[in-house]
């Protein structure tokens, strides 16, 4: 009867606690979204031109819970990458978090454009939000695989 309580609330506890991650995940990954949305903008997309699908479970459920980056796919009409589209994406979201009061963790800017390519008409990045130490981690790991 014992292993049976502890059980439930052992259940109880990992149910509370992974709740309360989904919640922050998705906190943070609206506050990426509109950071990105408004960066596009105005590097000159218009929302008319593009279709922002978003996934994010890819990149926490690889590097865990507690990583806060996600992977964007844009559907634009033609191709836009060039030499300087990530340094110019990178500067308009470290911009936006600096309007708005968002702060870093450790020394990594607030937003990190993580990866970055184009295929055909979609363009896929991958934006990291340093809020946490295990985000910062997750930085640092892909910086020592780069």
């Amino acid at each position: 009867m014992g292993i049976v309580v502890l059980f439930s609330v052992l259940i109880i506890i990992r149910s509370i606690k992974k709740n309360k991650n989904a919640k922050l995940q998705q906190a943070n990954k609206n506050i990426t979204d509109k950071a990105f949305a408004e960066s596009l903008e105005q590097l000159g997309l218009k929302k008319n031109e593009i279709k922002l699908e978003i996934n994010t479970s890819r990149l926490s459920d690889v590097w865990g819970s507690g990583v806060m980056a996600y992977e964007y796919e844009v559907d634009v009409n033609h191709r836009i990458i060039d030499d300087e589209f990530r340094e110019e994406l990178s500067l308009r979201m470290q911009e936006y978090a600096k309007e708005h009061g968002l702060n870093r963790h450790d020394d990594f800017p607030v937003f990190v454009v993580s990866d970055l390519w184009q295929e055909d008409n979609i363009l896929r990045v991958d934006i990291t939000y340093a809020v946490n130490e295990k985000t910062v981690n997750y930085l640092r790991d892909i910086h020592r695989v780069d």
